[in-house]
């Protein structure tokens, strides 16, 4: 009978402890201040185990940091993380695709051939250098010994792309006149009888060309023009009186100064020309800057005509340069005309 009476006990005790309300989810203060909610199965989905909600209704004590990391069901699966920690710590790139694979490789042949092409281009660069390196002490040898104006026509077109070449090119010339006439005297002089004047001219006359060329180079004229006058008096500097009443030497001589005049005529037109372009960009310094300085034709004219004076009454020469001081006449006659002002023309 006490045997019963106890069961009889203890099963209304649990009946009554199953009808009690489940405890409220405990909040922290100053997050959410609403009255507790009873628990409810439906609040919880079906994967939510009992060590999962013990956990969440786990009160919070004073000083216990709280953690807001959501259950382990609903976090990333394991092989996930496991591949973006090996990334980050690694440091290396995912693996590519297939087709990203396949384009790489087909693409790397093509990137050799750059590279290679990169290198050879590099190198034909640092010879293309050296070599210009080398033509400039060439140039510089020879303009040292004074030999431009014997060097052959593709090494003078080289030469002459220098800013400077006329006046290095004068000089030479000038030089090599001086030792030409030079050696002519001293050959003279070891002889008892004089040369021909034929020798002398046809000597001499290789400096015509190298005159040409220095009259074709910028800033070359009014060097060409000097140096033409020059090579005529040393012609006149050789042989004596007697030489001079020389029919043979008096025709070479005539035919050294017309060849000397067909010289004078181009190297006065080209020089006539920069002397016009000087003046008509007068006005504006940037257009003149490259340009001759203006030429006084009317002195060289008066100078020509006193030396072919004096040759005339001393030596006997008939005709001194009579085509290029025609057209210096003219060329000063044309000049004085546009300088004139509208109402004083004729």
């Amino acid at each position: 009978m006490s045997s019963w009476l106890r069961r009889l006990s203890r099963d209304r005790s649990s009946r009554e402890q199953s009808d009690l309300p489940m405890p409220s989810r405990p909040f922290s203060h100053g997050v959410d201040q609403s009255p507790p909610q009873p628990y409810k199965d439906t609040q919880y989905s079906s994967g939510f185990n009992s060590q999962d909600r013990l956990q969440s209704y786990r009160p919070v004590t004073a000083g216990e940091p709280q953690y807001s990391n959501p259950p382990i069901s609903s976090r990333a699966p394991a092989g996930n993380i496991d591949d973006m920690n090996r990334n980050i710590t690694t440091g290396l790139e995912p693996t590519p695709d297939p087709l990203t694979k396949a384009f790489n490789d087909a693409l790397r042949p093509y990137q050799e051939q750059i590279e290679d092409l990169k290198a050879q281009l590099e190198e034909h660069i640092f010879r293309i250098q050296t070599l210009e390196d080398e033509r400039a002490d060439m140039h510089a040898w020879i303009d040292k010994r004074g030999l431009r104006a014997d060097v052959p026509p593709s090494i003078a077109r080289a030469m002459n792309t220098d800013p400077t070449a006329a006046q290095t090119l004068n000089y030479q010339l000038d030089r090599k006149m001086t030792v030409l006439n030079h050696d002519l005297h001293r050959l003279q002089d070891s002889l008892s009888t004089h040369l021909p004047t034929a020798t002398f001219a046809t000597t001499l006359a290789q400096l015509v060309p190298s005159i040409e060329e220095l009259a074709a180079l910028p800033g070359g004229p009014p060097l060409a023009f000097e140096l033409i006058i020059k090579l005529g008096g040393n012609l006149n500097s050789h042989g004596g009186d007697e030489g001079w009443n020389n029919d043979a030497d008096a025709a070479s001589r005539a035919e050294f100064y017309t060849h000397l005049d067909s010289c004078m005529m181009d190297v006065v037109k080209m020089r006539l020309k920069e002397s016009d372009a000087h003046s008509q960009a007068h006005d504006d310094p940037a257009a003149a800057a490259g340009q001759s300085e203006n030429w006084q034709v009317g002195r060289d004219i008066k100078r020509l005509e006193k030396t072919g004076g004096f040759l005339r009454s001393k030596l006997g020469l008939r005709e001194y340069f009579p085509r290029s001081l025609e057209i210096m006449k003219r060329g000063e006659g044309a000049r004085m005309e546009r300088s004139l002002p509208l109402q004083g023309r004729t």
